[in-house]
């Protein structure tokens, strides 16, 4: 009996050994929201948030200035004799707000109309809400497609142009609206303030050691993470990683990655993974992370990287 209870122990013994040197089948299923939070980090902390104020229709006045994005507006205002909305080209240019008008729905609705002009040309856009609720869902702002506030543009250049900040992305744009390769966490001078394009409203024009470039900005935080407080910081985020060495920041700066660097260190300079596995070993945990344009990066069980693929 003895000898039997004995066997059986042993049994158990290599079962739980088992279970816990296997690999990824004995880890917990990892999701996003475990990536962003264990590797969202506190480069944002330091900020003071900008705020501007938003002009909120019906509260506009007459002859407001509005910056088109795109020519695909066109398709957006009501047929009119005077123009043809196959040729009519208005992206980087110009209308006014002309008032509104109440129209009925196919549905029975009173519903607003915004007018407004191209020179001597009016276009109408027909909003489909009715203006209760517009008025009850203020806070939502009503928003005209392709259209940028020309009055909330000089707002935020006068708060931001002259400034000294520390830029927090590198993903940065030519004065042709191409996507080029920059430098973040060094201080950039804010020289003007743009119209942007169809989804974030405002260009932030900087200066970085002689080189002219730009960032696009969002009124507010959004999944692409494009606001103020995502780009720029009144600190030096320096000063929060002592321990990181003039090397590897210098590496940070430029979005490159090393062998031996610290997660820490890998996430300023390349961002979190889309995913990452953890996986048991003898000695620890090793830890991978994938990105969505195929990089992955390796660190061993003391959290330092042994093998990556940019």
């Amino acid at each position: 009996m003895r000898k039997v209870l004995y066997f059986i122990c042993c049994i158990a013994m290599l079962l739980s050994l088992e279970g816990c040197f296997t690999g990824v089948e004995s880890t917990k299923a990892i999701t996003q929201k475990d990536v962003e939070r264990a590797y969202s980090g506190n480069a944002g902390k330091t900020t003071q948030t900008i705020e501007i104020k938003l002009d909120t229709f019906p509260d506009w006045n007459m002859g407001k200035r509005f910056f088109v994005t795109d020519n695909n507006i066109r398709y957006i205002f009501s047929p009119s004799p005077q123009f043809n909305a196959d040729t009519l080209t208005l992206e980087g240019k110009e209308i006014s707000y002309d008032g509104y008008t109440i129209g009925i729905s196919i549905d029975g609705r009173p519903v607003v109309n915004l007018h407004f002009k191209y020179g001597t040309t009016g276009l109408q856009y027909n909003t489909n809400r009715t203006m209760d609720d517009i008025t009850r869902r203020h806070s939502s702002r009503l928003e005209v497609p392709f259209l940028v506030d020309l009055d909330e543009v000089e707002r935020l250049k006068d708060v931001l142009r002259g400034k000294s900040l520390y830029i927090k992305t590198s993903i940065w744009y030519d004065s042709n609206g191409e996507m080029t390769w920059g430098r973040k966490y060094v201080k950039v001078n804010i020289t003007d303030v743009l119209p942007g394009d169809k989804v974030f409203p405002f260009r932030i024009e900087f200066n970085d050691a002689g080189r002219t470039a730009y960032v696009f900005m969002s009124y507010r935080d959004n999944y692409l993470q494009r606001s103020f407080d995502n780009l720029f910081s009144d600190a030096d985020l320096r000063q929060l990683y002592p321990a990181i060495s003039d090397e590897n920041w210098q590496r940070i700066i430029n979005g490159q990655i090393a062998t031996y660097m610290t997660k820490e260190e890998c996430r300023l300079s390349i961002g979190p993974p889309d995913n990452l596995e953890r996986v048991p070993t003898y000695n620890g945990v090793r830890e991978y992370w994938y990105y969505s344009n195929g990089t992955y990066l390796i660190f061993d069980e003391e959290g330092l990287l042994t093998t990556f693929r940019r």
